[in-house]
């Protein structure tokens, strides 16, 4: 364990199970958990449990290629776009890039 050496903090990917999470909340230092899977907990139950931080990492990357996929797919059978119905509009995004915090 590297917490006497400095470490802020403990990151342990892919960690779902309520009693393996129990535990490694009482390391000393906050517990960061990386999602990968929705039959995980949520992070309502990870606040539960102590985890400090939650990350979602890759998988938002991981879930737009399999949109992408199945657009693809779907192309290229059907010939239709049903794939992609819920994509973001470009007003959408053009209000995204512009927002400026106050």
């Amino acid at each position: 364990m590297r917490v006497a050496a400095g470490a802020d903090g403990i990151f342990v990917p892919g960690v779902v199970d309520p009693a393996v999470i129990r535990e490694l909340v009482r390391l000393p230092a906050p517990l960061n958990v990386l999602i990968g899977s929705p039959a995980g907990p949520s992070v309502a139950e990870l606040a539960a449990l102590g985890v400090a931080r939650v990350s979602l990492g890759s998988v938002v990357a991981q879930a737009a290629y399999a949109t992408v996929r199945r657009a693809t797919q779907e192309a290229l059978t059907s010939g239709t776009y049903a794939a992609v119905a819920d994509a973001l509009d470009y007003g959408w995004m053009n209000d995204l890039m512009t927002r400026r915090s106050a």
